[in-house]
């Protein structure tokens, strides 16, 4: 199934707001590292390194629900949006009134996105079967 020209243009923006606010997240965590709650091993450049491990599935999916790999893509993207909600993990290491409002904003807007990224995505799916059986 290829998507029509008003839903390739919602998952796009979707995407780019996705990454946009793991950017966002992820960059005020390794210029604020001490202000974040991160498990004792986690270092600077291993939150850095993950955006560059995570952000390649973003594209990656997009690119295959575009080319009507609906199933495949959007595994794909699941699996990004997973990865996105990995943030959540900052509260296993401190509640969430002790964390900065600054940290948890960021926070928040990347698990809404991601969450906003899997309902998408879920829809097309959901689209894309309706019109195989």
């Amino acid at each position: 199934m290829h998507l029509g020209s008003n839903a390739r243009r919602w998952l796009f923006w979707l995407v780019i707001a996705n990454v946009a606010a793991s950017v966002l997240h992820y960059v005020d965590n390794v210029v604020f590292f001490s202000q974040y709650p991160e498990p004792a091993w986690a270092t600077p450049h291993l939150i850095d390194a993950f955006w560059f491990v995570m952000t390649p599935f973003a594209v990656a999916g997009y690119l295959l629900v575009r080319r009507g790999a609906v199933v495949w893509g959007g595994g794909v993207l699941y699996l990004y949006a997973g990865m996105s909600l990995l943030v959540l993990g900052h509260y296993r290491f401190a509640a969430i009134g002790s964390v900065p409002f600054r940290i948890n904003l960021f926070i928040l807007l990347e698990t809404v996105l991601a969450a906003a990224l899997i309902a998408y995505v879920s829809l097309l799916q959901i689209r894309q079967l309706r019109r195989t059986v």
